[in-house]
């Protein structure tokens, strides 16, 4: 249907060898727009510590490689992810080769032009100068709508793999020693945003409870030493995106109780997984996920937290309303809204 667009997509988040995590939805959004029928190409920028002169020529890098690649494919439309900086770099990208550009907005960046008005400043010409802007989530929509008033936004999110993320047999052996059950597993960075410590903390006097039980953490970050000591907690650092279904399989409980997220993904892949999930309230995944299959907490409140990790290993696995709510949030699902409005936005091009 999409087999003559061509799609430039512009991040400054993709995975690399290293860090295989970083910026994966990116990539498999990419992929499913390439199964809708989209020639797509992706120039990104790989996690790297850098400082701020190796962080400006990887930007002028990113502009520059885009550019290239925009002309080399001859891009219909430019998909920018990412407001901060990369909707600058998207927007002088496709105006290179004379294309319409898209922005995708995250929860990171949104936060940083609430709290910045140098940053909304800056990048304001390139947000309102975009065909379209893409949010995704209707919360996400509503407060990048709140920065600037009477911005148009779409509301897509990436989907989950299917493919991927769906219920079967649980093999934890790529982990380690077989774990102490009951087992709660949280795939994200050990920063205070995904709240890793308040889960800690919870899981502990829910181990007390049963006799044992195991918290593992997939992801890396500052509180890894506050973490790394506490006996019912595993750190597994960095999981390959391809072995993070495994591992939720593998739960009893999946936990994602950050204290703000964009949207929230990972609770969808987890339900997906036929895995209940305690999710936090705060975040609008949850307003997708059937109380069959979720329990929705207060992240700021360790006996909520508590009292989620109860009720959601009372829930049933393989939840039929679960998998139904993902089947709809699918990514090819998702990548054919995306395509449909990015297909109208290159037609302006040539109409």
């Amino acid at each position: 249907m999409y087999d003559s667009l061509r799609v430039l997509v512009v991040s400054n988040m993709v995975p690399s060898t290293e860090v295989p995590q970083y910026g994966v939805f990116v990539m498999r959004q990419t992929a499913a727009l390439e199964q809708a029928g989209c020639t797509v190409e992706v120039v990104g920028i790989e996690q790297r510590t850098t400082g701020l002169p190796g962080t400006l020529r990887k930007y002028a890098r990113l502009r520059s490689q885009g550019a290239h690649a925009a002309d080399r494919m001859q891009a219909d439309v430019v998909l920018g992810h990412y407001l901060v900086p990369t909707a600058l770099i998207a927007r002088r990208v496709a105006r290179s080769v004379g294309a319409p550009y898209v922005l995708v907005a995250h929860g990171g960046d949104v936060g940083h032009l609430e709290r910045s008005r140098p940053l909304r400043t800056a990048v304001r010409r390139a947000v309102f100068g975009a065909a379209a802007v893409v949010a995704v989530s209707s919360e996400l929509a509503a407060r990048l709508t709140a920065v600037y008033p009477g911005l148009l936004v779409e509301v897509i999110n990436t989907g989950v793999d299917r493919a991927l993320f769906h219920p079967g047999a649980a093999d934890l052996s790529l982990f380690g020693a077989a774990p102490s059950r009951p087992l709660i597993v949280q795939i994200g960075n050990l920063i205070e945003r995904k709240n890793p410590e308040r889960l800690a903390a919870a899981a502990a006097r829910l181990f007390a409870e049963h006799g044992g039980g195991e918290l593992w953490i997939a992801g890396t970050g500052p509180l890894a030493e506050q973490l790394e000591g506490l006996p019912h907690v595993r750190l597994l650092g960095a999981v390959r995106p391809d072995r993070v279904p495994a591992l939720l399989r593998g739960a009893d409980v999946a936990s994602l109780v950050a204290l703000s997220e964009g949207y929230g993904l990972g609770a969808l892949e987890a339900v997906a997984c036929g895995v209940p999930v305690v999710v936090s309230q705060t975040a609008p995944v949850a307003r997708d996920l059937p109380v069959s299959a979720a329990v929705q907490v207060d992240p700021f409140n360790e006996d909520a937290i508590l009292a989620g990790l109860r009720a959601a290993l009372e829930l049933a696995r393989d939840d039929p309303a679960g998998q139904a709510t993902a089947d709809a949030h699918a990514d090819v699902v998702q990548a054919r809204r995306l395509a449909d409005l990015l297909e109208r936005v290159a037609r302006t091009r040539t109409a």
